[in-house]
């Protein structure tokens, strides 16, 4: 067995840059990466002639590539149960910041907080990690190296962006145009979008505020929306200085909100959830997804954005559908299915 007791991890994806990623971080702060086919951990079966010790510490990526076509539930259940019972560290699926409650959600399945993809910012990620093995603050500078000679060059973090061009942290940029009054309720071909702002005024802004260049205004606006705090009112166009339309949030009350309260609001809506028809195509038991927006902001009070967020959680997690799969959760009306059915407690005096 390689490394010193306590020190190995076994890294459980199948996506060969972050994989290499892990790998040089993982190596930076002594600790020793080994490998784990995704595949074959829900077998019983580690491949490689590997016999992990009885709760060694797994690394598993979240991404659907890895899950066998399972949810992530379901997933987070299977390793539970294999018998070496490792310590199981989740990777986010999505590609931005993991918001508490998600967090959270994680915990309370697996003991440990759900893992920001290393992607979006290496030292995050490293924090929370060696944090909970133990280990203290990551060693930025041995990080440095072991990337710069590893993997080269690399395309800079949404929040390191954001830190160079602003000072601030992407959530405090974020909060920041919320509060500068470019919020407003707008329309389009006589359609109401409420609560977004213009692309054009939010460079004009940024510009204002922080003396940037138009281009480095949109960078920043790009860098929101890849930390997740910004999207296209209907998740068509990426940030531009143009007369698009886009929602903002920042964590402050939508990530306090239990996912497991989220779920519970939609399935208890009224006549939220009912069976629809599209072109001659049924769709049973599913909602649509600016009625799913109104419940949110109506039983939370969020905004449009907050609950568009909620709703994607829910996505991204596999609580929740786009019905063809092929759309994220858009207040608009696509339709949606959850996709665990409701809980319904047991009568009393049930057998």
């Amino acid at each position: 067995m390689n490394g010193k007791p306590g020190s190995n991890i076994y890294i459980a994806t199948r996506d060969g840059a972050l994989r290499s990623l892990l790998r040089a971080g993982l190596s930076s702060q002594g600790l020793t990466p080994l490998d784990i086919r995704p595949e074959l951990l829900c077998a019983g079966n580690t491949g490689g002639g590997l016999a992990p010790e009885a709760e060694s510490q797994l690394l598993v990526d979240l991404a659907a590539e890895n899950r066998a076509g399972s949810d992530v539930p379901g997933f987070l259940r299977q390793l539970g149960a294999l018998d070496w019972r490792p310590r199981v560290f989740a990777i986010a699926p999505m590609a931005r910041a993991v918001w508490r409650n998600e967090s959270e959600w994680c915990r309370r399945r697996t003991g440990l907080p759900l893992l920001p993809r290393p992607d979006t910012g290496l030292v995050a990620f490293l924090g929370l990690l060696l944090a909970e093995v133990g280990l203290g603050e990551p060693d930025t500078r041995r990080l440095d190296t072991h990337i710069r000679v590893l993997l080269g060059n690399r395309d800079e973090a949404a929040d390191a962006l954001v830190r160079r061009l602003t000072g601030d942290s992407a959530a405090a940029l974020a909060a920041a145009l919320i509060a500068g009054g470019q919020v407003a309720d707008r329309r389009y071909h006589l359609k109401k979008y409420p609560q977004c702002l213009v692309g054009s005024a939010a460079v004009d802004w940024l510009c204002q505020r922080h003396g940037c260049t138009r281009e480095q205004a949109v960078a920043l606006g790009a860098a929101l929306a890849r930390a997740g705090y910004l999207h296209h009112v209907v998740k068509q166009q990426p940030f531009q200085d143009g007369e698009y339309f886009y929602r903002v949030a920042a964590p402050v009350r939508f990530d306090a909100v239990a996912l497991d309260d989220v779920e519970m609001a939609l399935n208890a809506s009224a006549g939220l959830i009912a069976d629809r028809a599209w072109r001659g195509i049924n769709f049973p038991r599913c909602m649509v997804g600016d009625e799913a927006a109104d419940t949110l902001c109506t039983t939370f009070r969020l905004t449009r954005a907050e609950a568009t967020l909620l709703g994607q959680s829910l996505m991204d997690l596999g609580l929740l559908r786009h019905v063809a799969d092929q759309h994220p959760f858009v207040d608009d009306t696509l339709f949606y299915e959850l996709t665990r059915p409701a809980f319904v407690a047991p009568a009393a005096n049930a057998k």
